[in-house]
């Protein structure tokens, strides 16, 4: 058997970074459904619903966080490193221009799409504050992994510019996987509730995938950009998430 595919820099790159992906996708996921920190208890001052869902996405942004600094310490992954170095690098202004346009439309296209209650846009409860704040930290952690390391591993090892945008995409939208509900109805509904915004969530990685390649590939546009999407409308995501 001809095992010289395997050792292809590219195809090495590439199950590399799927896996790790993979693995941090997992882990995340199976920490909030576990609340192995008992994050929801720290929320004892909202209704159940409010304080699972905010429980969840401490327990998340905590887990993330612990990998990363697990992936930094291990030698075989420099490009974890290098992507957090970026982060105090100069980016170019097309690259801040792009990742402020990619914010622009995805405030637009979630609030006309998902936000229903327009008193909601402008809640100030704890709660509200709390999915503005909390999440936020994904907005570093998924992008130091989603598009700092993918795409600096992906492109050291000769991977074209539009692979590394449509890896980092569907490895993106794969993490998001466990927000989308399912009802048990017709697939018309099944394709709005779960097929469309999957689809949304990879082209927003793929998005932010291009305007990280044109910012020179450094990070902080892209992460500014991330955290500023999370803290405009998690709050009201969120609270479409707890109905549904």
């Amino acid at each position: 058997m001809n095992h010289g595919h395997l050792k292809n820099p590219k195809t090495v790159a590439f199950f590399e970074t799927a896996t790790v992906c993979i693995i941090y996708i997992v882990l995340s996921n199976l920490a909030v459904a576990k609340d192995i920190f008992g994050a929801t208890q720290w929320f004892s001052g909202f209704s159940q619903i409010e304080s699972n869902i905010a429980g969840g996405f401490t327990t998340g942004a905590i887990t993330q966080i612990i990998l990363i600094i697990v992936l930094i310490s291990i030698p075989i992954f420099p490009d974890v490193r290098k992507a957090i170095s970026t982060l105090i690098q100069p980016a170019t202004s097309k690259g801040w221009r792009i990742a402020l346009i990619i914010l622009l439309i995805e405030v637009i296209v979630l609030y006309l799409g998902w936000i229903k209650d327009l008193d909601k846009l402008y809640d100030t409860s704890s709660f509200g504050i709390s999915m503005s704040i909390v999440p936020s930290f994904d907005g570093l952690t998924q992008e130091i992994i989603f598009r700092g390391y993918l795409i600096l591993r992906l492109a050291r090892s000769g991977i074209s510019a539009p692979w590394q945008i449509i890896i980092s995409g569907i490895l993106f939208a794969a993490i998001h996987i466990p927000y989308m509900a399912v009802p048990n109805q017709d697939f018309s509904l099944i394709v709005g509730a779960s097929l469309i915004p999957l689809a949304g969530t990879f082209s927003l990685g793929a998005a932010w995938a291009f305007a990280f390649q044109q910012s020179g590939y450094k990070l902080m546009p892209v992460v500014a950009s991330h955290i500023l999407v999370i803290a405009i409308v998690q709050p009201w995501l969120a609270l479409a998430y707890a109905i549904t």
